[in-house]
């Protein structure tokens, strides 16, 4: 019952020992289809276990359930009694169990709210882990401070010490080290949200009222990454913001959890940017993209309309901000791809003089996907338009800034992470797959740390809506399923081999076992590179 509410809550489902269709759980194809119907392939469990039995089958194998559910009824005799539950309590209990749809839900459910608190968890220890680097650089300022300050001293008029600060030659590489690992620490987070937001659609999705908590975990999550990556007044001590963050995601997720089990849970702050109509940050961002992207959808209708400057700049503007988007099905409408479609339509008419301006200054755009995709589409277009010069002129353009490109730059990894299969094929087109293996073996034995972003970097994304077992979408899932012509295999396992040697080859399904990505990706490159097909 809920103590604020009186409310009855429904938080247990009655399970399936052996499952009822080939391929569930402990299947047990022996049974005849009355024994696999009967009562005694049945058990009550809460709604975690029974999604969690099901998910990790091999933990819970057909004995355990079956002396688990002999202790109940044992206990059940023992008492006799068993839970308070009135006639129509139990009925709706039995409903519920049994409609396929809620089953899936429930379990579904029960998932994506275990995975997501296990995420936000994951986000507050690397958090943690990453601030230390920060505070070892802190540290590093104060020792040069102190340093200076003992070798010259120098007192005000009342006779006091003052601090000496040390020369700028001193101080600027100290000063670099920490905004770079102020940085390291934000995109680690930042890559870790993914993730999280994926389960926690998946927890809304089948259980709508749980909306609220959900926005506080991801706002809360978002904030950690934000403050993660800040030091208000270095080199003075850290202040507060970045502990209180970590402690509000915290609280995010247990209240989540709390929420989830029916019982009392903490109440979800006011969302921290809101517009006056309610309409979150993010929601008027993408709103706006959207509409951006319908007023200039005529020009990609028609061929006779002129070009428009102001549109132009801002759809320019617009696909920087959509370049960090994976190729999804459900992005299609609005990522970098359209977005820079749409931008060379609106220029299809423009003079020749202005037309190869726009090309100089797509060469200059960065993130380097931009410029990649701007340029693509300015050449289609020409060449739909019969601009044949103007068409070559933006080949030329995108082989000179592809062929010139610094891989061995982490920045260009990151920037480009949902993009690097895109930039590496074209490269490859305008060269042979030898070079760009030659050139990306190159910048990993010169920066070994680069191995993660290649990893990140020739990921595909899939949108899963069943999980197989009746349940709801789960969100967006990365994954490697081929191994790209040009990729250095050899470097890698070796890299592999090197940097995280317990990880072992392991098809989609293995893979997941692993809580980091990182061992996820590296363990499904070994799979493949072992001559293995993929398994999805």
């Amino acid at each position: 019952m809920n103590d604020d509410t009186g409310e009855w809550l429904l938080n247990s489902s009655v399970a399936h020992i052996h499952a009822r269709s080939e391929g569930g759980p402990r299947w047990d194809p022996d049974m005849t289809a009355e024994e696999n119907q009967s009562a005694s392939n049945l058990i009550p469990l809460c709604n975690d276990h029974a999604a969690e039995i099901d998910d990790t089958p091999e933990h819970y194998p057909a004995p355990l359930l079956q002396e688990w559910k002999r202790d109940q009824v044992q206990e059940c005799l023992d008492l006799n009694r068993s839970w308070p539950v009135e006639d129509s309590q139990a009925a709706e209990i039995a409903a519920v169990s049994f409609d396929p749809s809620q089953v899936g839900l429930a379990r579904a459910g029960a998932t994506a709210v275990v995975t997501a608190v296990r995420h936000s968890g994951l986000m507050i220890e690397s958090a943690r882990t990453q601030r230390r680097k920060a505070t070892e650089v802190v540290d590093a300022w104060n020792f040069a401070r102190d340093q200076a300050t003992r070798m010259m001293p120098v007192f005000d008029a009342n006779g006091e010490r003052l601090r000496v600060e040390p020369s700028h030659m001193e101080i600027a590489p100290i000063r670099e080290a920490l905004r770079l690992s102020l940085n390291e620490a934000a995109t680690s987070l930042e890559e870790q949200i993914g993730p999280l937001v994926g389960e926690l659609h998946a927890v809304q999705a089948a259980s709508p009222q749980l909306g609220r908590w959900c926005n506080w975990v991801e706002d809360a999550a978002r904030h950690l990454t934000h403050t993660a990556g800040l030091w208000s007044s270095p080199p003075e001590s850290d202040d507060e913001n970045f502990s209180e963050a970590m402690i509000e995601l915290r609280r995010a997720a247990q209240a989540l959890a709390d929420a989830w089990r029916g019982g009392t849970a903490s109440e979800p702050p006011l969302r921290r940017v809101e517009s006056a109509s309610g309409e979150s940050a993010g929601e008027r961002e993408g709103r706006l993209h959207r509409e951006l992207l319908e007023s200039a959808k005529p020009w990609s209708r028609v061929t006779h309309r002129e070009y428009e400057v102001d549109l132009y700049a801002h759809l320019v503007q617009a696909a920087g901000r959509v370049c960090h988007l994976p190729d999804l099905p459900s992005l299609t409408t609005l990522d970098l791809n359209m977005t820079a479609r749409l931008a060379a339509g609106v220029a299809r008419n423009a003079a020749d003089a202005t037309f190869r301006d726009l090309i100089v200054q797509a060469g200059h755009y960065r993130p380097l996907a931009v410029a990649g995709f701007l340029l693509k589409h300015l050449a289609i277009t020409a060449g739909e338009a019969n601009r044949a010069e103007l068409r070559e002129s933006a080949h030329d353009k995108a082989r000179e800034i592809l062929l010139a490109e610094d891989w061995r730059d982490s920045s260009t990894w990151i920037e480009n992470q949902t993009k690097i299969l895109h930039l590496l094929g074209w490269t490859a087109g305008f060269s042979d797959f030898g070079h760009v293996r030659t050139t990306v073996e190159a910048a990993l034995n010169d920066n070994s740390a680069l191995l993660p972003e290649l990893l990140a970097g020739i990921t595909q994304w899939s949108e899963t809506l069943d999980d197989g077992w009746g349940g709801v979408a789960r969100g967006p899932k990365s994954f490697i399923r081929r191994l790209p012509e040009w990729f250095p295999t050899s470097l890698v396992v070796t890299m592999i081999a090197d940097q995280i040697p317990e990880v072992k080859p392991a098809d989609q399904d293995e893979s997941e076992r692993h809580t980091y990505d990182l061992h996820r990706y590296a363990s499904q490159v070994l799979w493949l590179a072992t001559g293995n097909p993929p398994s999805w």
